[in-house]
């Protein structure tokens, strides 16, 4: 049978010390000291609480904190690093799979080849010029150029994949706190 409605108003209000109030919540009374320096807890006399308002702070501090204070609930915040350490794990993933490059490893492979390319560019005249000194003929001389030049592009069109994987590191850099 439910008690009266007058009665657990009356148990609501009721006020209890540290102590009981340790018993009644389960924990000890140092630990309810501790929650009510943490304003989590309100006292209404010296080492007195109301009993009521007393264990709902003390469930809405258990199950994370009351949202409408402007302080990141706890299973917020669990949820949210889970989250994190779950995408984190997909790039791992990916770039172990070879979908994903990691910037450091895209930049030393792409300098690479551009270094590649600007060297045979450079060598260009070189190379050219020994058969040029004879070419008279200006529509000769295009050709050999254009087919020197393409045959420097080339390098760049030789994409490789696996260049971006022999280059990657296979593990992640330890992040400093």
């Amino acid at each position: 049978m439910a008690k009266p409605k007058k009665q657990s108003a009356q148990l609501a209000e009721q006020e209890v010390s540290t102590s009981e109030l340790a018993v009644i919540i389960g924990k000890t009374p140092q630990w309810i000291r501790q929650l009510t320096r943490d304003k989590v807890l309100q006292l209404v006399g010296r080492g007195k609480y109301v009993l009521g308002d007393a264990v709902q702070a003390y469930i809405e501090h258990a199950s994370g904190g009351a949202t409408e204070d402007n302080r990141p609930r706890l299973n917020d915040e669990r949820a949210q690093l889970t989250q994190i350490k779950r995408q984190m794990a997909e790039l791992d993933l990916a770039v172990m799979r070879g979908e994903l490059h990691r910037a450091e490893d895209v930049k030393e492979v792409m300098s690479d080849m551009l270094i590649s390319l600007r060297s045979r560019l450079l060598g260009l005249p070189t190379k050219i010029s020994p058969r040029a000194v004879h070419v008279q003929d200006l529509a000769v001389m295009t050709d050999m150029l254009t087919e020197e030049i393409r045959s420097c592009l080339m390098t760049l069109s030789d994409y490789d994949p696996g260049s971006f994987k022999a280059g990657a590191s296979d593990e992640r850099k330890p992040e400093e706190d």
